[in-house]
């Protein structure tokens, strides 16, 4: 939903329905001088370890911009920027790059903690690491 003023809040986006419980939601508003241009607004949901993302258009149509694995559980799901970031405890990170529409997966070592600043991701690792991605 979105609020306009004048008309209180309105529904921009119904996703179809999902043949799965979706656990993680995530949101990115405009990205200024994004490289999806008219698609610079997207909402992924997660289940397990699958995760499907969608393009918003102004007309309150969706595209679907990919159903994605990361092979382990979803344990969080945010955007950083216009990169939409997947963890998993046991140490997986996913990221789908707006840039090169690609979805790549990488090991680390488990993670306990994360936090962005900006267009950079923080993980705090079990090995007492903080990993600046």
């Amino acid at each position: 939903p979105r609020m306009k003023e004048t008309s209180g809040w309105q529904q921009v986006f119904s996703s179809p329905r999902l043949d799965w419980v979706i656990e993680r939601v995530a949101l990115n508003a405009k990205v200024l001088g994004g490289a999806l241009g008219d698609h610079d607004k997207m909402v992924a949901a997660a289940s397990c370890s699958e995760i499907i993302l969608w393009a918003l258009q102004a007309d309150g149509n969706g595209t679907e911009i990919g159903v994605f694995h990361l092979g382990v559980p979803v344990e969080a799901l945010f955007f950083v920027g216009n990169q939409l970031i997947a963890t998993s405890h046991t140490g997986k990170i996913g990221v789908w790059n707006a840039v090169t529409k690609h979805w790549q997966i990488q090991d680390v070592v488990p993670i306990n903690s994360y936090d962005a600043a900006g267009t950079f991701l923080l993980l705090g690792c079990n090995n007492g690491s903080i990993y600046y991605v």
